[in-house]
């Protein structure tokens, strides 16, 4: 049951990934748009390409711990962290007010709830039998 609910979680933040990613890197203007942000120059761009990236590689963290839950829990483990420091640094953002709470709070809900889903499903007592198989194993 933990399985199926973590697989849930973790495909919805694949998909969300890429489409984050795909905006990020080759959307730049409806960034602009969303974050209320003009891009006056090619660091700005960079800036987002890389953001995009992140967000590329956080979807391939995603559908590889999709595919494999028990055997990639450290990958499940990585990209909770991952939705942690973004919220922090949305938390962070707010608290110097360089954005504004309304541009932030959908990245930040989906945040806190993919997070929060990761931590609720995430197979605790599955995952120390896996590794203990693999000790066993040598593998």
């Amino acid at each position: 049951m933990h399985h199926r609910s973590l697989r849930t979680v973790l495909i919805i933040a694949f998909l969300v990934n890429l489409s984050w990613g795909y905006t990020f890197t080759f959307l730049p203007s409806l960034v602009e748009r969303l974050y209320q942000i003009p891009f006056t120059d090619d660091l700005h761009l960079y800036l987002s390409m890389s953001r995009g990236a992140a967000f590329f590689v956080l979807a391939i963290v995603s559908l590889l711990a999709f595919l494999r839950p028990k055997r990639f829990g450290v990958l499940t483990i990585v990209l909770f962290l991952a939705y942690v420091c973004f919220l922090l640094m949305d938390v962070i953002l707010l608290a110097q007010s360089r954005m504004s709470f309304s541009v932030l709070l959908p990245e930040m809900t989906y945040f806190a709830l993919i997070g929060a889903g990761i931590v609720r499903w995430f197979p605790g007592e599955d995952m120390v039998h896996v590794d203990s198989t693999l000790a066993k194993d040598g593998a």
